[in-house]
């Protein structure tokens, strides 16, 4: 799914990513972080925030509709 945005998720990305949305960055910030991280070019495009979460929350065994995720 996020081979499309140039990432192969791991699950240190996909904690990371966690933290961040735990601290309350939005998808649009997650996107520009990972961006920043990771060497994407979403240039902090809102739908690969949210792809990043959703996968994320999966990867993690965590419902993507609950806290922190939603």
């Amino acid at each position: 799914m996020l081979e499309a945005w140039g990432l192969t998720l791991t699950t240190d990305i996909a904690r990371q990513v966690r933290q961040w949305r735990a601290e309350g960055y939005t998808w649009r910030a997650i996107a520009a972080c990972a961006d920043d991280a990771w060497g994407t070019d979403s240039r902090g495009n809102q739908l690969f925030g949210e792809d990043l979460c959703l996968a994320s929350a999966r990867m993690l065994g965590e419902n993507p509709n609950a806290d922190p995720w939603n």
